[in-house]
């Protein structure tokens, strides 16, 4: 039977059975965080082309070789509708309010403040699904750039800042600049699939029709049924 997955916003016992399955099934190659999962989704919902299922749900796992064995059909079909419904909301956001738009980044385990990290090893591991991302222009790729430098850690980053506070004012600098970035990104691929799509076309012009008995258009003085018509 069909049914519509919502694209609701997921609550936080939603995120949380999310994060079960994934403590469960996630291994070293995989997605394993629910700000990682955020980041990956969506430079998915990004790109310029649809990704297929098979790709993605794939990818996410660290390859077909990684794909889990659920308990039940059940349990991998909640997990499942719960992934779809996080990637609608993620596109309502970018598409419909950009200005809101905000990633789901990991409370720091060692200090104050937000981890960006495992968003943006999740945001690169969706970029490599896809091969169009190299063909950025320069503007964009500096987006990009702005996200994966993320990958080495905000404390490699930060590296010889000493004051706390100094530090935390460049963090909370990269929170704003990476969600600059990823909204940059998605509206990029937007326009040139609206681009892609716009394919002009002569228009198609009616030639008046020639009766059997009329003159032949070639202009043989025959009638159209004993020349051209045959």
């Amino acid at each position: 039977m069909a049914y519509t997955i919502s694209n609701q916003p997921l609550t936080l016992a939603q995120f949380d059975f999310i994060q079960d399955q994934l403590d469960k099934h996630a291994g070293e190659t995989s997605i394993r965080s629910i700000s990682e999962l955020d980041g990956y989704f969506t430079a998915i919902i990004s790109y310029i082309e649809d990704i297929h299922f098979n790709d993605w749900y794939a990818a996410f796992w660290g390859g077909a070789e990684h794909l889990p064995k659920w308990k039940s059909e059940q349990t991998y079909q909640r997990f499942f509708d719960l992934l779809i419904q996080h990637m609608n909301q993620i596109a309502t956001m970018l598409v419909d309010y950009p200005d809101a738009y905000s990633p789901i980044f990991n409370q720091a385990e060692d200090r104050e403040g937000l981890d960006v990290e495992d968003w943006c090893l999740g945001y690169q591991r969706g970029v490599n699904v896809a091969g169009g991302w190299a063909d950025l222009p320069e503007h964009e790729k500096g987006l990009l750039g702005l996200i994966t430098m993320h990958t080495l850690g905000l404390d490699v980053i930060s590296k010889g800042k000493e004051d706390p506070e100094q530090a935390f004012s460049s963090e909370e600098a990269f929170i704003e600049v990476i969600k600059v970035a990823a909204v940059g990104l998605h509206q990029y691929w937007a326009q040139q699939r609206t681009a892609s799509q716009a394919i002009t076309h002569e228009p198609v012009r009616a030639e008046p029709k020639v009766g059997r008995n009329d003159p032949c258009p070639c202009g043989s003085g025959k009638k159209y049924k004993q020349c051209c018509m045959r």
